[in-house]
């Protein structure tokens, strides 16, 4: 290898190291941030998370550099560089809500920072009232008061963003009302792994944040449904098993208003699909985490998670009629309509509602994500299909024809190649005409990028030659694509944004 090349690899490996050390940061930043706002500082999770944020930053710290972090237009800066929302940063987006809805723009660790001003810092931040017309304020003053010293941040500002301003938002109200669902899905998450750290820790919780959720989306999938379905799509979401019961929670909400049942019923519906799999909390994290193929050692041991988890929700306090609804959700969502399944049943019983809307839904997110039970995802098309293959032997005929209504014949993330030669994705569905959803045009017939929305099948007036159809579905994977750059996501990786001088020294 010539010198050069030589000097071009060396600077790209330094390049990789940084960034993986800067994500390493931050992601112990954000659990301990989040840990904070349910523990006190002398509680074991709280310790633990804060103890990977001081490994991290003494690693940073080595290096004779600060911690310096900058969110300016909707993007991270970690000591100058920009980190694009990828795969490894896909925990970036709740960070960024967290951010927002503060007001900050910067925060700065230095490298002699006594260990307990970091743990005052965390609170403030944790405890800040992000329901304040202004929060950053609040959050200055508190901060002002404990005298904090080597931890230092600063308000959120606005250069020249290539967001979308306020009056476009104001004239596109779909881009605000994902922004609102992006917010909610992130708060979703954040509320599931609370209720999971605090049952693993404590074995109680807290019913009036989760029921909180659970009506703010109910509330969303009532008043536009698709853009919640949207981020239910996707699939690389760190932390994929608080995820996955978010997902599994809105699919469940919209069958249940499918099936015309009202709020208070929906309401149990949602908590109970929200806490399906809390019986993994008893089981081995590098169990659940595995990315390897289950032996059979571990099947042995996931199949005893929808027992734990009755058994976990029964110990809880206060328990009430919610609870005790989410018992029969978390102990029957393996069960098939003809009792199949796990766990194994002594005596036959009749599985209830929430249950078996739960197991459809949790079937499809499964299927569909690669995580846990099926390492190799399927189409969401061919997910439906397998759904409506297997009947009404595995699921209830009435729940799975509400089901099939609420994702559609091509559900939101479906690629393919249209009739024209062009390559699409399935943005929303029409519950009016399933054959007929709205598509973005993400490369023209050429293979050229392009970001262009279109009707299937608009109208019947539409000369046949020139009517798109699909005449193929594709894996998204194998094509080279990422679903998250396109549908769901505000921003993407490939966008370009200038970064100020004062941004990049913060």
């Amino acid at each position: 290898m010539s010198n050069g090349l030589a000097a071009v690899a060396s600077t790209s490996t330094a390049a990789s190291e940084r960034r993986r050390l800067a994500l390493a940061v931050l992601k112990a930043l954000f659990a301990a941030w989040r840990a904070a706002a349910v523990y006190d500082e002398n509680n074991n999770a709280y310790r633990t998370r804060r103890a990977e944020l001081a490994d991290a930053l003494t690693r940073l710290f080595a290096g004779d550099a600060d911690c310096r972090i900058v969110y300016q237009n909707d993007y991270f800066f970690f000591n100058g560089e920009r980190l694009n929302y990828d795969r490894e940063f896909s925990f970036g987006r709740a960070l960024a809500s967290r951010f927002g809805e503060l007001g900050l723009g910067g925060l700065t660790i230095l490298a002699d920072t006594p260990p307990d001003h970091i743990d005052q810092a965390l609170s403030a931040l944790a405890q800040a009232d992000r329901r304040l017309d202004k929060p950053y304020g609040a959050l200055a003053d508190a901060w002002s008061a404990l005298k904090i010293t080597g931890v230092s941040f600063s308000p959120l500002l606005v250069h020249g963003s290539h967001l979308p301003s306020t009056d476009v938002l104001a004239a596109n109200p779909h881009e605000t009302r994902r922004r609102r669902a992006l917010a909610l899905f992130q708060r979703s998450e954040a509320v599931v792994q609370e209720f999971w750290e605090r049952v693993r820790d404590r074995n109680s919780f807290d019913s009036s944040t989760v029921q909180r959720i659970v009506h703010q989306l109910i509330d969303e999938v009532a008043s536009d449904e698709e853009v919640l379905l949207e981020f239910a799509a996707l699939k690389d979401f760190d932390e994929y098993t608080y995820y996955h019961s978010v997902n599994v929670a809105i699919y469940a909400i919209a069958v249940g208003m499918r099936l015309g049942l009202d709020r208070v019923r929906l309401t149990h519906l949602g908590l109970s699909a929200l806490f399906h799999d809390i019986g993994k909390v008893k089981l081995p994290r590098d169990l659940i985490t595995k990315p390897d193929e289950f032996d059979d050692e571990d099947w042995l041991q996931i199949k005893r998670h929808p027992a734990l988890g009755a058994l976990t929700l029964a110990s809880l306090r206060p328990f009430d009629a919610q609870v005790g609804t989410a018992m029969a959700g978390a102990f029957e969502h393996h069960l098939r309509m003809d009792l199949t399944g796990y766990p194994a049943l002594t005596r036959p019983r009749t599985l209830h509602l929430f249950s078996r809307i739960i197991t459809l839904c949790d079937s499809f997110d499964a299927m569909t994500s690669g995580r846990v039970y099926q390492r190799v995802a399927i189409g969401p098309d061919e997910a439906v299909r397998r759904l409506l293959y297997q009947g009404r032997a595995w699921y209830d005929p009435l729940v799975l024809k509400a089901f099939v209504h609420v994702v559609g014949i091509f559900p939101v993330g479906t690629l393919g190649r249209l009739s024209d030669g062009s390559l699409a994705l399935v943005t929303r569905n029409d519950p009016a005409d399933l054959y007929a959803p709205e598509i973005l045009v993400i490369r023209d017939a050429e293979g050229e990028p392009t970001r262009r929305p279109v009707r299937l099948n608009v109208s019947d007036k539409t000369p046949a030659a020139q009517r798109l159809h699909l005449v193929e579905v594709l894996d998204p994977t194998a094509m080279g694509i990422r679903i998250g750059d396109y549908i769901g996501l505000i921003c993407h990786p490939d966008e370009t944004v200038d970064v100020p001088a004062a941004a990049a020294t913060a």
